[in-house]
Parts: structure tokens; sequence; C-alpha cells
């Protein structure tokens, strides 16, 4: 892909320095439950209304519904 070859590429002393500040950092407890909330209504609950519309569809289909 075409994008990838513009990627700034990290050099082995970036990358370290980089994780080394991502370990450093502390996640409170707030922050946990926004992110799995936010996961929650971004990821899960679209699927399952995905989910439940293909299986009406499927019920319909076959005149069940």
């Amino acid at each position: 892909m075409f994008f990838r070859k513009r990627l700034k590429k990290m050099t082995p002393q970036e990358e370290e320095e980089k994780l080394r500040e991502l370990s450093g950092e502390k996640v409170g407890w707030k922050d946990k439950f926004a992110m799995i909330v936010s996961a929650y209504l971004v990821l899960v609950l679209p699927a399952i209304l995905i989910l439940l519309v293909l299986c009406a569809m499927a019920l319909g289909l076959w005149g069940l519904l």
C-alpha cells in the first residue's frame, strides 16, 4: 500500500525512548472505565445490531418472521 511508504521509520533509540515514556504512564480507574465503555459503544453494540439485522433478514427470507 502506498501510505506505508510515507510513514516515518523510527530508529531503535527513538523506539526505546517511546516505550520508556509509555511504560511510565499511569492510567487511573476513571480512564480505564471510559475506555471500556467507549469500546463497548463503538465495537460491541454495532456488531450485535448487525447480527440481529442479518438474523431478521434471514428469518424474513425464509418466511419465519
